[in-house]
């Protein structure tokens, strides 16, 4: 089996594929990616974690013969990223690859590609379809909020939901939670878990995909995501969601809306006396103005005040400014609404009018 390809071609593929390389694993051939030709000339390249797989389709320049084998993905990829443009010739000897390029040219070991385990597709199920752009956009709103413990498998990811013509993604950790959604045409209601692995697995491939068309498939127990002749399957968490309607607060009692920017340069200059001291930042909103204070015993205090259109009680709160920040960054609008219920209940934060998601900060019992 020998192939040629260009290095832009094969780099972007690979790259897209080894993110559902297995970190780390027993069966040495879960560190590889699989390479075989397929019956219309094209390259296939395969990698699983047994929890997520990946399969993506590149074109050769040119093909001879027919073939397989599994190379170590770090191996490759660094070979690749540091050759120069051009075409890359692969070639299979006998237990070896053979990669050439110019005078650049490398010998890597290869594993037996009867040892690779098959990737098992969605049979049937329901079918939505929707843009990688918005899909890429509402993972990256709600994925900072995930539980990182792996332990937690209820929370160690995002949940899924169809409901009432919207698509639902939600992400939680016990003190916050995140929620996007966006209007998909369908009727189908249901809803899945997937970790947390699978959705950076998925974050990352679909970010090299060249098309904007994505299918979502799910049987049951998989769900398929196929892009830009890509394949992701993710295993569905057997694990139940908490009931996150139950944090959405249903009223207020204060509602306050600033400039984006400044309360977010607001909250960066408080958080360095929070990292110092309490790690909790108290927020006063009194009258038109709402004032953020850290303490540390010592290293001092910071204070920082900003002018903000308020409604409603005055409410003095505590909060991770961490929370605080990361929430913040996600707000694509010139200004943000904080709204209030009391000094124990959770912060809503969302772009003005609630515009497609919104932030639930569990706030810090003040002492």
């Amino acid at each position: 089996m020998r192939f040629s390809i260009e290095r832009g071609e094969i780099l972007s593929r690979l790259e897209s594929v080894a993110n559902a390389v297995a970190q780390k694993t027993v069966k040495p051939v879960l560190s590889g990616v699989l390479f075989r030709s397929t019956a219309e000339g094209k390259i296939e390249m395969l990698a699983t974690d047994l929890e997520t797989a990946i399969k993506t389709v590149a074109a050769p320049v040119h093909l001879d013969g027919e073939g397989a084998f599994v190379v170590e993905a770090k191996v490759i990829l660094e070979i690749i990223k540091n050759l120069p443009a051009g075409e890359i010739i692969f070639e299979l000897q006998d237990n070896n690859l053979i990669v050439r390029v110019e005078k650049s040219r490398f010998l890597l070991p290869t594993m037996s590609p009867d040892q690779f385990p098959e990737i098992e597709p969605t049979h049937g199920g329901i079918e939505i379809e929707t843009s990688v752009t918005v899909l890429e956009l509402m993972i990256d709103r709600v994925i900072f909020c995930a539980a990182k413990d792996e332990f937690m498998r209820n929370l160690n990811g995002i949940y899924w939901e169809l409901q009432g013509g919207f698509l639902r993604l939600v992400a939680a950790d016990g003190f916050r939670l995140a929620l996007a959604e966006e209007k998909i045409d369908t009727e189908v209601e249901d809803r899945f878990l997937l970790t947390l692995k699978s959705m950076k697995d998925l974050q990352s491939s679909i970010r090299t995909a060249v098309s904007d068309d994505l299918k979502i498939v799910y049987d049951g127990a998989k769900v398929g995501f196929y892009f830009d002749n890509t394949e992701m399957i993710a295993r569905v968490v057997d694990a139940e969601f908490p009931d996150y309607r139950k944090v959405l607060p249903k009223a207020f009692k204060s509602r306050v809306v600033a400039s984006t920017t400044l309360f977010s340069d607001a909250i960066r200059r408080a958080s360095i006396a929070a990292r110092l001291g309490s790690e909790s930042i108290k927020m006063e909103l009194k009258d038109q103005t709402i004032k953020l204070i850290a303490r540390s015993p010592e290293h001092g205090e910071s204070t920082e005040e900003l002018d903000v259109k308020k409604e409603g009680d005055d409410l003095l709160i505590a909060f991770n400014p961490r929370f605080l920040a990361d929430s913040i960054k996600k707000i694509d609008t010139e200004e943000v609404e904080l709204n209030f219920v009391d000094s124990n209940s959770p912060l809503q934060m969302n772009p003005v009018d609630v515009e497609g998601y919104l932030y639930i900060i569990m706030p810090i019992r003040l002492i």
